[in-house]
C-alpha cells in the first residue's frame, strides 16, 4: 500500500512552518504535497496542545476554498449547494489520496461523509473534525446554519473536547461511529449561494477539474487505484477482482495485465488491505470477529483467523488482547 498524501495551499495555511518542514514524497503524483500521515499527526499534536476543544472544527470552517486547489475553485462556482457538495466529493482526490468523501440522499436526509481509508493513519480526531468543519463551511456559504444539523457523528471516541465542540455546534455529536458524517435535511441541497460576486464560470472550472482528475488518474499506479477501491469497498462487500475491475471501467483481463506490468497481483493487494484493515478493526474496535471477517470478504471466521495467525503469529483474539501498542511493535 503506497503512502497517502495531501497537497494544496491548505497544508501550509494550517501547519505553517511545520508543513514546510515535512518532506514531500516525489514518488507520488502529489510531489507538491506532503504525506497524509504527517499532516494528520501534526493536526493531532496541535489539537492536544490547546484547551479549545472546538479549534479543529473552527479551523475547518475557516478554510478558503481556493486553498484546496481546483476542486475548491470548482465548488465555489456552483450556485446550488447540492451541486457544490457533489463537485467537492468528486474533486477531493485531487486534494488528498486514500480518502472517501460521499454525498448520499436517503429519504428526506442528505448524508455527507468523510473517512480516511488508509488504516495505518491513526489517531485522526483532529483531521475528522477539521474536514467536517470544512464541509459545514461549504454549507454555510449556501445559508445552512448549525441548527439545521439532524445528526453529527465521528469514528473516534469522545474525549475532553466533546463539551467544547458540542457548545460550538449546538448539539452533542455521536462517537465511535463507522464514519465521520453530517446529516442535514435534503431540502438544503436546493439552497443557493449567498455570495453575489462569486465566479459563475461553471463550465470552465468543471473542465479544469476533469483535466486534473484525468491527469491524476494517469499518474497514479494502477495498483494504488486498486487499493483505494478495495479499502473503500470493504464493509460493502466489494472486495473481489470483478467488482474492482468494473469500478475502474476495465475488464478483469485488462486489470490483471495492468497489475502484472507493475508486478502487483490482485491477490497480494487484497491480502495487504485485509491485513491492515483487519488489524485496525481488531485493536481499535470491539466488533465481533465474525463481523470483521465478513467485512473483509472472508468466507467464514475460520479463514479470517487462519490468515491473521499466519501473518502475525498470533490469533485475532490475542491481537485484540495485546492492543495497539504491542501490535505497533509487531508491525
Amino acid at each position: 500500500m503506497q503512502q497517502s498524501w495531501i497537497r494544496g495551499a491548505v497544508v501550509s495555511m494550517l501547519l505553517g512552518s511545520d508543513g514546510g518542514s515535512v518532506t514531500a514524497n516525489a514518488a507520488t503524483p502529489a510531489s507538491s504535497g506532503i504525506p497524509l500521515e504527517s499532516f494528520v499527526s501534526i493536526l493531532e499534536r496541535n489539537r492536544a496542545s490547546t484547551s479549545d476543544g472546538a479549534s479543529s472544527w473552527r479551523s475547518g470552517e475557516q478554510i478558503r476554498l481556493r486553498d484546496i486547489g481546483i476542486a475548491g475553485d470548482a465548488v465555489k462556482a456552483r450556485k446550488c449547494l447540492g451541486d457544490a457538495l457533489r463537485v467537492f466529493s468528486r474533486g477531493f482526490p485531487t486534494v488528498q489520496s486514500n480518502t472517501c468523501v460521499s454525498v448520499d440522499v436517503i429519504a428526506d436526509e442528505v448524508h455527507v461523509s468523510y473517512r480516511v481509508l488508509d488504516p495505518r493513519i491513526w489517531p485522526r480526531r483532529a483531521d475528522a473534525e477539521l474536514s467536517l468543519g470544512l464541509i459545514h463551511g461549504i454549507c454555510a456559504r449556501y445559508g445552512v446554519t448549525k441548527d439545521a444539523f439532524i445528526d453529527l457523528s465521528f469514528e473516534h471516541e469522545a474525549d475532553r473536547a466533546m463539551r467544547s465542540l458540542a457548545r460550538h455546534l449546538g448539539l452533542t455529536p455521536r462517537f465511535g461511529a463507522e464514519t465521520n458524517r453530517i446529516i442535514l435535511p435534503a431540502s438544503v441541497l436546493w439552497n443557493t449561494r449567498r455570495d453575489p460576486n462569486a465566479d459563475d464560470d461553471v463550465a470552465a472550472y468543471g473542465k479544469r477539474l476533469d483535466a486534473a482528475l484525468h491527469e491524476l488518474r494517469n499518474a497514479t499506479p494502477v495498483s494504488q487505484r486498486v487499493c483505494e477501491l478495495i479499502l473503500a469497498g470493504m464493509d460493502r462487500g466489494m472486495v473481489n477482482q470483478a467488482a474492482v475491475a468494473s469500478e475502474m471501467g476495465m475488464s478483469e483481463r485488462s486489470l490483471r495485465r495492468a497489475l502484472a506490468h507493475e508486478d502487483q497481483p490482485f491477490h497480494d493487494l487484497l491480502a495487504e488491505c485485509r491485513r491492515s484493515v483487519g488489524l485496525a478493526q481488531l485493536v481499535r474496535t470491539d466488533r465481533l470477529f465474525s463481523e470483521i471477517a465478513l467485512a473483509l470478504g472472508y468466507s467464514d471466521q475460520t479463514a479470517f483467523s487462519r490468515a491473521f495467525s499466519r501473518w502475525y503469529g498470533a490469533s485475532p483474539r490475542e491481537l485484540r488482547r495485546i492492543g495497539t501498542e504491542a501490535v505497533r511493535v509487531m508491525t
